[in-house]
């Protein structure tokens, strides 16, 4: 079946629109604002966004340039890690070791969130975390610049 490019050119504030196609992205692709990307429906798409807009948010719409193709943004199920603990002072030396080491960590009260790394996962360990692995949309924290 051939169709015509689709380009994703703007980011609109919409509550509700109609036959909107779905557009899971892992939280790396929601930092990228060009490049084809596949629609849950099986749709190419081509994301030509004015760069400086920020990372894209699960929720977002997108609109292509003619105005007749809506996309909503979604979280992509990734394999991540969580670390649970009771004590917030380990779980917070876990989170200085990570960020030291520059990967990306999504932060909760009792526990955090890190795409599957085995090394990491090892030193976790190390230190006395214990790791589950699980499928689900990742949301690591917005550095301090963007």
């Amino acid at each position: 079946m051939s169709h015509e490019l689709i380009y994703l050119t703007k980011r609109i504030s919409a509550q509700v629109i109609e036959h909107c196609l779905l557009l899971p992205l892992s939280a790396k692709e929601r930092t990228q604002l060009r490049g084809k990307r596949l629609t849950l429906d099986g749709i190419d798409v081509i994301l030509n966004l004015p760069r400086g807009g920020g990372r894209l948010m699960p929720g977002e719409v997108l609109q292509s340039e003619n105005s007749q193709v809506f996309v909503i943004i979604e979280a992509a199920h990734e394999d991540v890690i969580r670390i649970t603990s009771e004590n917030r002072l380990k779980l917070l030396k876990a989170a200085y070791h990570l960020g030291n080491r520059h990967v990306e960590i999504e932060l909760h009260e009792k526990e955090l969130y890190l795409l599957n790394d085995v090394v990491m996962q090892k030193m976790l360990e190390r230190q006395g975390f214990s790791i589950e692995s699980f499928q689900r949309p990742f949301s690591p924290e917005i550095g301090a610049y963007e």
